[in-house]
């Protein structure tokens, strides 16, 4: 049991690093994303584009929909992340309480023989 929490505990480490990396990524692509969604909206808007057409033309461009799908997969791939470290915390909680019933057990079996 402690060789299986050692591992979790290490696995946790390592997916709280990974997600530090993929909360920068996904900023990263956020950011992307809105300066070219702000700079494709003032090009339509000195294009004389309708008001009321400006915001979906501009997320339909090419550029900005891609940029947009890179953000949304980032934003993804990060949740996926951080449900992954509740996972690995739920099986490191499930060890203590193995671990602490066990010690129960010990302490109580030799109590109960005499």
């Amino acid at each position: 049991m402690m060789r299986g929490m050692q591992q979790k505990n290490q696995q946790l480490t390592s997916k709280n690093t990974e997600y530090i990396e993929l909360t920068e990524k996904y900023a990263s692509a956020k950011r992307d994303y809105n300066i070219s969604l702000a700079r494709k909206t003032l090009d339509l808007k000195f294009e004389k584009q309708p008001a009321t057409l400006i915001l979906q033309l501009a997320k339909g461009d090419p550029v900005v929909a891609d940029l947009r799908y890179k953000r949304d997969v980032a934003k993804g791939v990060m949740d996926a992340c951080r449900e992954s470290i509740k996972d690995i915390r739920s099986a490191i909680d499930s060890y203590r309480s193995l671990l602490t019933w066990e010690r129960e057990e010990k302490r109580l079996t030799p109590n109960q023989e005499a």
